[in-house]
């Protein structure tokens, strides 16, 4: 017995010795200065950019008076600048296609009641229907927490994160590949572009909303950490231009809206709102410009107001 453990374990050794060494080779192999890793494997993103830079400047001492997390529709959307004429703070930690994984790890280890009044979660039909390892492996090569990057990886269940975090690790011995930091402010980034509809926008809009179980499982882990844990959160899905209509949203409450009554936490559904109606208000078929989220905030701050979610 003693035998066939030691052989085992030999052989567990000898795996992870060979695996790390030809891991090392295609990474200190660097064609034009970018390790050959990134085109030897997949879902790899390159380390540095706009999450890796609000992570980075993000201060978890700071009692902040809103923390916003969700997918691009959440740092394209919520302006520092409108909250700040509130006498606001507040910070962005919207990533691209963020899943509710991320969401629920990024909360659990960076947010507390201590640091957040209010966690404004935004909420969007098509990234609930996504399971997309690339937007994992963005925070794990990004976020500037090795728990949280592990936790993620492990509950991805894709023999993929094992190689992201290998290269989370070697990308300690560089500096970020990717500087390009595009200009935000407090994780936020505008955008000011107008939707025009002679494009083919509307091909973006061609897809069919099915949930994503493993979203669902981390909206409810999310909600119950909050409650438990004293954290004030509301949620929230910002509009949608008329000319654009969201499709099968009736099913994407259908799926959400239970989990945010069974937690009690308050959901402000913009989606179809008709004072954001306007092509003017779009960057393209799903995105805010700088005029839109200028209004929308405006109209969101103010409701949470009147609602007594906030004061000011």
């Amino acid at each position: 017995m003693k035998t066939l453990l030691s052989k085992g374990l030999f052989f567990i050794a000898s795996f992870i010795g060979v695996y790390l060494i030809l891991f090392a080779i295609l990474f200190f192999l660097q064609p034009g200065g970018i390790p050959f890793v990134y085109r030897a494997t997949q879902g790899n993103l390159w380390e540095g950019g706009g999450t890796w830079l609000k992570f980075k400047n993000f201060d978890t001492e700071k009692k902040w008076d809103a923390i916003v997390l969700g997918s691009s529709h959440a740092y394209r959307g919520y302006n520092p600048e409108v909250f700040n004429s509130y006498k606001l703070d507040l910070y962005n930690l919207g990533t691209s296609n963020q899943h509710m994984m991320c969401t629920y790890y990024i909360v659990k280890n960076f947010i507390s009641k201590d640091n957040c009044k209010l966690l404004i979660l935004d909420m969007f039909d098509k990234v609930f229907t996504n399971n997309d390892i690339e937007s994992k492996s963005d925070i794990i090569q990004n976020v500037n927490d090795d728990k949280t990057a592990i936790e993620i990886a492990i509950s991805s269940n894709d023999i993929r994160a094992i190689n992201m975090i290998t290269l989370r690790y070697f990308n300690k011995t560089m500096d970020p590949l990717n500087i390009d930091t595009l200009g935000y402010n407090n994780g936020f980034l505008v955008s000011r572009k107008i939707l025009d509809p002679k494009k083919k926008d509307l091909e973006k809009m061609k897809w069919k909303y099915k949930g994503d179980e493993g979203q669902k499982k981390y909206l409810n882990l999310l909600l119950a950490h909050c409650k438990k844990n004293g954290i004030k959160i509301v949620a929230v899905s910002h509009p949608a231009p008329q000319i654009y209509p969201m499709v099968d949203h009736d099913k994407f409450l259908k799926d959400v809206v239970p989990l945010f009554e069974k937690h009690e936490v308050k959901y402000y559904d913009y989606t179809h709102y008709p004072q954001m109606g306007s092509i003017n208000y779009y960057s393209d078929p799903t995105h805010l410009n700088h005029i839109g989220a200028i209004k929308f905030n405006k109209i969101f701050i103010n409701d949470l107001i009147n609602d007594g979610v906030i004061s000011n």
